[in-house]
């Protein structure tokens, strides 16, 4: 059944249920109606019998009178029943018969119950007959018996109509089951279609369409809503990707083809060895630099897609701290910068030392280029009052970040417009590569600034434990 669709599959098993239900249902049916049909002849039986032997205590030795009686009570059972009815004296031998048990006499059974109102029944086949008699037995006080039988052709062709019934119902109902089964099937399924069909729509430059929902809230809503959600955040991942590789063109091409030119420049003419040694060696810090971008980039990337860092071991903050304050140290004095490096403090992190030593960095280097002459910034580790966590603060007093400008900061390739010093041109990637690193070790950024105030970036970040 794999060729079947997934409609077709619920129909046949809700059709083969609802079969196997309803047949167990006319068995039961057919086996009381059957069983009830054999209790009104055990009970028809069993009133004449009474009858006949409340008949025998008023007149227990005129014959006369008691055969009058047999004949009367089997003429008006009618033929159909063919009630039949017998009379046995305390010795056993039989005294009258008459109906069905005239033509056909039914020895007494081995054993008598004892008390009176007890009852023997048993079938009994009689010659040309197609269907058995119910024959019963019961005692007499006198130690005399009676016995009565009747036909149970009418009880059992009566059932045996009602299996019929059944019989030739079942057709019907597999065909009412299976069409209402499959309108069932449809309806349900016709939302999933409608999911298939939405999805189906939605291609790479169609991730705005939706799969519609009904407000329902029940399992195909909530799957639809599911979807929805997950489009939502491709759609946001394939336009940041989109964003990224734009920008990422953008900032390789225009440093790019200023090297082509001033390469093709010096190739036009001959030129001393000494010309050519300054223009190789202008050319190989250019593609130093774009070397780092690249690979700012490319480590950009990688968090963004949630890759965690490989080699995770414990990293003291203060020499992490007093390894970028030595590097970054003679770049701010040659910028006229006052650079400070205050409250290490002896927190243990757990990460990978080469992605925290770029964030921190990232962040320093930031500062440094936003921050006018004469001005300053200030790195230090300080822990929190738990002791959970420690923060890598850089605080600079540079121009400050518009507060429209905020939320936006932490972007790739996204620049603060407003006052900058001249050789503050960068790739745009710094600070969104920091906080990523920071989330990767699971800690964050955080930025406070305002105008004319200078910014303070702190970087909060678990320790070790």
């Amino acid at each position: 059944m794999s060729w079947l669709s997934i409609g077709a599959k619920w129909t046949l098993r809700y059709t083969a249920v609802m079969l196997v239900a309803v047949s167990l249902l006319a068995a039961y049916t057919y086996v009381r109606i059957e069983q009830r049909l054999l209790q009104d002849a055990r009970f028809l039986v069993d009133l004449q019998l009474k009858q006949l032997a409340e008949t025998l205590v008023a007149v227990p030795a005129d014959d006369a009178a008691l055969a009058l009686f047999l004949q009367r009570s089997t003429s008006a059972a009618g033929p159909d029943l063919k009630l039949g009815l017998q009379v046995f004296d305390p010795a056993g031998r039989l005294r009258l018969a008459e109906g069905s048990l005239a033509d056909n006499p039914v020895p007494l059974p081995d054993e008598l119950p004892e008390d009176p109102e007890d009852r023997v029944g048993r079938h009994v086949d009689f010659p040309d007959e197609k269907y058995p008699y119910l024959v019963l037995t019961r005692r007499l006080p006198d130690g005399g018996a009676v016995q009565g039988a009747v036909y149970l052709r009418r009880f059992i062709r009566n059932a045996r109509d009602v299996r019929d019934i059944y019989f030739w119902a079942l057709p019907l109902a597999a065909i009412l089951t299976l069409a209402l089964g499959s309108w069932l099937v449809r309806g349900s399924l016709r939302p999933i279609a409608s999911i298939t069909r939405a999805a189906q729509r939605i291609s790479g430059t169609h991730l705005e369409e939706r799969i519609p929902t009904t407000g329902s809230g029940d399992e195909l809503d909530q799957l639809a809503n599911t979807l929805n959600d997950m489009m939502d955040r491709i759609r946001r991942s394939v336009e940041r990707m989109q964003r990224f590789s734009a920008n990422a063109a953008h900032e390789l091409r225009t440093p790019l083809n200023a090297l082509r030119s001033r390469l093709e420049v010096t190739l036009e003419q001959e030129r001393v060895p000494d010309e050519y040694r300054k223009v190789l060696g202008e050319t190989a810090e250019q593609v130093a630099s774009l070397s780092e971008a690249v690979q700012a980039m490319l480590r950009l990337a990688q968090s963004e897609a949630g890759l965690p860092p490989e080699h995770r071991v414990p990293v003291a903050v203060a020499p992490l701290l007093e390894e970028v304050a030595d590097f970054f140290g003679p770049l701010a004095e040659e910028q006229g910068l006052h650079f400070e490096v205050g409250g290490l403090d002896d927190a243990v992190v757990t990460g990978e030392p080469a992605w925290l030593r770029q964030a921190v960095a990232n962040l320093v280097d930031n500062a440094i280029r936003y921050t006018p002459e004469g001005g300053r910034v200030r790195v230090e580790a300080l822990r929190d009052d738990a002791g959970a966590a420690v923060t890598i603060a850089v605080a600079d007093t540079g121009p400050g970040i518009p507060p429209a400008e905020l939320e936006r900061i932490f972007e790739p390739f996204h620049r603060v417009r407003g006052e900058a010093r001249a050789n503050a041109a960068g790739a745009g990637i710094g600070l969104a590569l920091a906080r990523e690193i920071a989330r990767a070790h699971g800690g964050d950024v955080a930025v406070e600034s305002a105008p004319g105030q200078g910014s303070r970036f702190a970087m909060r970040l678990p320790v070790a434990g």
